[in-house]
């Protein structure tokens, strides 16, 4: 039987990494939009992370990948009153889609100077989207709190700058696939589809 393809709505390295593991547990070939030539991007216009999944779900389903997955993480700083909110990555559009990591990181860290420790918690907000081949639509909302070092204690990984500074969640690769795998259990949704 020929293995089932999903289409992992990201070009994000960190996040195929850690939802890989899970869609091919479940017998899907993985491909995701660096696979793909010529993609363009839908507009990122939600309020919230689960909105934006939604939009990019629906603008990369086709006959061709009838099953797509797609996420949207928003970043919620305490401190900050929230920032940088739905759009992490550009910080609410301070920064272009293309900055890199270290500036990134800089500005939260100036951002967040003379926050003391304890003072400096924060959640990502992410929205989870699938979209089966009868075109039903799966939603999910996962938080995932932890807190904000003062300074870097390790190296950046590349396209997910916070992994430099984050406390409280397990930062090697495959603790986080083993959460990662744990939450997709707890929603059931792919359990239910082809079970």
């Amino acid at each position: 039987m020929k293995p089932k393809r999903l289409l992992f709505a990201t070009h994000n390295r960190w996040k195929i990494q850690l939802f890989a593991p899970v869609f091919q547990e479940y017998g899907f070939d993985l491909v995701t939009l660096n696979d793909i030539d010529s993609v363009t991007r839908p507009p990122e216009t939600g309020v919230t992370s689960l909105e934006n999944a939604i939009t990019k779900a629906h603008h990369y389903r086709s006959k061709e990948y009838p099953w797509v997955f797609a996420d949207d993480a928003g970043l919620e700083i305490d401190a900050l009153g929230g920032e940088p909110g739905v759009r992490a990555r550009r910080w609410n559009g301070v920064f272009p889609d293309d900055v890199d990591d270290q500036t990134w990181l800089d500005y939260l860290l100036f951002r967040l100077k003379g926050v003391p420790p304890g003072k400096r918690t924060a959640a990502f907000v992410a929205g989870w989207v699938l979209i089966d081949p009868g075109n039903n639509v799966y939603t999910r909302e996962v938080r995932a709190p932890f807190e904000i070092a003062t300074h870097p204690i390790r190296p950046i990984f590349p396209g997910s700058p916070i992994t430099a500074v984050r406390l409280g969640l397990p930062n090697d690769l495959e603790r986080r696939q083993a959460e990662v795998r744990v939450v997709w259990r707890e929603w059931g949704i792919l359990d239910a589809l082809l079970g």
